[in-house]
């Protein structure tokens, strides 16, 4: 049986539409999640589950991650491993590999054997990344709504900005202005924080180059499944607390009436569910589709602008024989190659081991948008010039080489297989990698760029684009500030509302 009233439908199964509905639930909410076609976080070649990206999350070691692993009681899971092995992170660009340190100690020997001469704007950097870190810690710490709109959410998060440890960044300020232009420490900085925002990378602000370079010198904690086990950890907890999960449904459209979300229709069966809010965890483009007038969104573009798409990230597979693994190669490495014939190519790679005998690459680019829309055979010929990339990595990669694949670029696996059956190929091509936005207004220290209100009454976003530039800290975010605007909104309204609504259906 299943009642036909919710007080939150959730749009979306990605990191933030999970955890704000895992926290509603908790906190008594009826929920119910509908997946929108949201794509598995893997996917399947005969027996292996191969990643749709590359999975490196900071979960545990942020201030938003400690409140979320405590409220939903993911502590025995997550906290386990306290800290994940050393290195949490690697570059390698060309004259240099770097192992990057949790120690600043040690890491600044490291640079200074390295970069001797630069040794000093070095240490000032990291001094100023750790006083960045420590203020910007002090405000996520605090349960705010963010970005915030209301009289009471404004005053509470200026009171967090005035009890910052001073930290003054100039608009468009040059971090790394004492480096030489070119110099390789300037790619150490740039490149993680490249493939860990969410937006377009030349957007990156001062601030936001320094907290994504932070949360990634804190290094993740290994979980087993990647983003899938961690897409697990999350449903565990909605059923737990009798959410509903419903992973192949999605809405077809939005009720609004007189200006609020009341409702929503299922795709299927179309059959209409009422709910208290909607709450969209999905990319602001597909939530305009299912209003029944996209003209009410119209005042939230003229205010803040509307995204574009500026780059999608396209992920490569890479399973070979564990003998073709160069020592001291770790979990979580970001790579620039040397000019080829197609330039220098970024990449952001994870590795494990499959079993005794295999082993697996991920590796993650950031192709260009009008290269992928307009150029029918360009997406042809980027796995190509990815695993020549790759192999200026692994010289000897192609002796070791037991499958490749990407599921975006609409080519077969290349080695051993059994051939993919028509459904598994109706999911694969360009349509499955994820865009990244450019935004017209980034307010609030350079943080946000689309509100959690909508013009529509009881509509909320939830998604990677609330806070776009802080990557899955700012999906954790958006999860907590839409939880809690729910959460203090007067809830009389939808238990009123709900008898008239409520059947049960066997």
């Amino acid at each position: 049986m299943s009642a036909r009233y919710y007080d939150v439908v959730i749009l979306g199964a990605d990191l933030a539409p999970l955890s704000c509905a895992a926290l509603l639930a908790k906190r008594g909410f009826r929920v119910l999640l509908l997946g929108q076609d949201d794509p598995d976080p893997s996917y399947s070649i005969d027996t292996l589950r191969l990643p749709q990206r590359p999975f490196h999350h900071a979960f545990g070691h942020t201030p938003v991650s400690q409140r979320v692993i405590t409220e939903l009681g993911l502590g025995p899971t997550l906290r386990r491993p306290s800290r994940s092995s050393e290195p949490p992170f690697q570059v390698a660009i060309p004259g240099h590999r770097f192992d990057v340190s949790h120690d600043d100690a040690e890491l600044l020997a490291t640079f200074e054997r390295e970069f001797p001469e630069v040794r000093r704007p070095i240490e000032d950097f990291h001094k100023l990344v750790q006083r960045v870190m420590q203020a910007v810690d002090g405000v996520f710490a605090r349960d705010l709504v963010i970005p915030p709109e209301s009289f009471l959410e404004r005053q509470r998060f200026a009171s967090a900005r005035r009890a910052m440890v001073p930290v003054r960044l100039a608009e468009g300020e040059d971090l790394l202005s004492e480096f030489p232009e070119g110099h390789r420490f300037r790619s150490l900085v740039s490149l993680p924080a490249r493939f860990e925002a969410n937006s377009d990378p030349a957007q990156l602000s001062p601030l936001l180059l320094m907290r994504l370079y932070g949360n990634c010198r804190r290094g993740s904690i290994p979980l087993e499944g990647g983003m899938t086990g961690l897409r697990e950890l999350f449903v565990q907890k909605i059923q737990a607390h009798s959410g509903q999960l419903r992973f192949d449904e999605r809405a077809a459209e939005i009720v609004v009436q007189r200006g609020e979300a009341t409702g929503l229709r299922l795709a299927q069966s179309g059959d209409e569910i009422a709910c208290g809010f909607v709450v969209a965890g999905v990319d602001i483009a597909a939530l305009a589709r299912w209003l029944p007038d996209r003209g009410a969104l119209e005042s939230l573009f003229e205010r803040v602008g509307e995204p574009m798409v500026r780059y999608y990230r396209y992920t490569l597979n890479v399973v070979l024989k564990r003998a073709g693994m160069p020592p001291g190669l770790g979990r979580n490495l970001y790579f620039a190659s040397g000019p080829g014939a197609s330039g220098s190519q970024e990449l952001h790679i994870t590795s494990q081991n499959l079993d005794d005998a295999r082993s697996l690459l991920c590796a993650q680019t950031l192709l260009p948008a009008r290269k992928v829309e307009d150029d029918p055979e360009y997406m042809a010929k980027v796995r190509d010039t990815q695993l020549e990339a790759l192999k200026e990595l692994l010289p000897f990669l192609s002796e070791h080489l037991l499958l490749v694949d990407s599921p975006h670029d609409g080519r077969p696996p290349d080695g051993q297989h059994t051939p993919l059956n028509p459904f598994a190929r109706a999911r694969r091509g360009p349509r499955s990698m994820r865009p990244l936005y450019s935004y017209p207004v980034q307010s609030h220290l350079g943080l946000c760029a689309l509100p959690i209100r909508t013009p529509i009454k009881r509509l909320l976003l939830c998604n990677g684009q609330v806070l776009p530039g802080l990557g899955s800290e700012g999906q954790l975010l958006a999860a907590c500030s839409a939880a809690r605007v729910i959460t203090w909104a007067d809830r009389s309204r939808p238990w009123m509302r709900r008898p008239l609504w409520a059947k049960i259906e066997t």
